[in-house]
């Protein structure tokens, strides 16, 4: 499939349009993402250096091309997303089958109403391998955000960097804990070189890795030098760190961080404190009122028709 499909027009995930249905189909119309990724590599000829590769996030450029795919069908109606993670095959999917030509056209549809506000350039093969490229090096947006999850970031964001140094560091270890850290302790203390506590992550019931991390709670940017002595600091002590920060990341920190043969650091900036914030509960409730659906049990009640 992919070395016929790359050479024609569109973003690369535009391939996956169709496979991405096919698969929520023939897997009862409803799936977890990581079903679809085994679905498609099983069911279509994906070339091993394709699915190994790595955006310059560290994330699977496959798994973001399916990602970015779903995040174009649900526009066009034909996926929902549900809150626990799980995409979902519309009616109006059901019964779809998309060409390259449709899936470019769909794409050029959704893409030309994101552009609306600015210029759009006339120049369609320019835009689309920008299209293409940025799609690679960003995650598919989220259609599971709150309603009012805008608001309820900024005043995260105000909370967070009004909190004492000591209770940043204490709250970034409450949160390791949350996402499956063990025997976390906070051990910040003048001298150490920004080491504020250590933990350990397991990898399976028989290995685990020694992880120390550092938290910085301000509104700034965390330049290469930090990174470097914090790496430095946590040398030959641990497997691996984790950088915390309320504030952002300089290009150069990101690359130093992400540098080879040397020790792995984690960066997690204010916009991916919040969403694990978020994910866990942590600070925040979610509030909850029922109605009913009537929209989600139609194409049950039509089932029966295709069989």
């Amino acid at each position: 499939m992919a070395n016929a499909m790359s050479k024609l027009k569109g973003p690369k995930f535009i391939q996956y349009f169709q496979p991405v249905i096919d698969g929520l189909r023939d897997l009862g119309s409803s799936a977890k993402p990581n079903e679809i990724y085994a679905w498609i590599i099983e069911h279509n000829d994906i070339p091993k250096e394709e699915i190994e590769a790595l955006n310059k996030g560290g994330q699977s450029k496959f798994e973001n091309r399916v990602a970015w795919a779903r995040f174009y069908l649900a526009k066009a109606g034909f996926i929902a997303t549900e809150r626990r993670g799980v995409w979902v095959l519309t009616e109006r999917g059901r019964e779809q089958t998309l060409t390259h030509d449709q899936a470019y056209e769909l794409f050029r549809a959704i893409h030309d109403s994101f552009q609306r506000a600015s210029p759009i350039s006339s120049d369609a093969r320019t835009e689309d391998a920008a299209a293409s490229e940025g799609a690679d090096n960003a995650s598919a947006p989220d259609d599971t955000a709150f309603l009012n999850q805008d608001a309820v970031q900024e005043e995260l964001v105000s909370i967070l960097r009004s909190i004492s140094d000591k209770g940043f560091e204490e709250l970034c270890a409450r949160l390791l804990r949350h996402i499956g850290f063990e025997n976390v302790k906070v051990t910040g203390q003048s001298g150490d070189h920004g080491i504020d506590g250590e933990g350990y992550l397991l990898i399976n019931r028989f290995v685990r890795t020694k992880v120390m991390f550092q938290c910085k709670r301000y509104a700034g940017a965390v330049q290469t030098k930090e990174l470097r002595d914090f790496r430095g600091a946590i040398q030959g002590r641990a497997e691996r760190g984790i950088f915390l920060t309320t504030g952002t990341f300089t290009k150069g920190a990101r690359d130093e961080a992400a540098r080879e043969n040397a020790t792995a650091i984690e960066l997690v900036d204010i916009d991916r404190l919040l969403e694990l914030l978020i994910e866990e509960g942590l600070g925040v409730r979610e509030t909850k009122a029922l109605t009913i659906d009537h929209d989600f049990f139609r194409p049950y009640h039509k089932s029966g028709a295709h069989e």
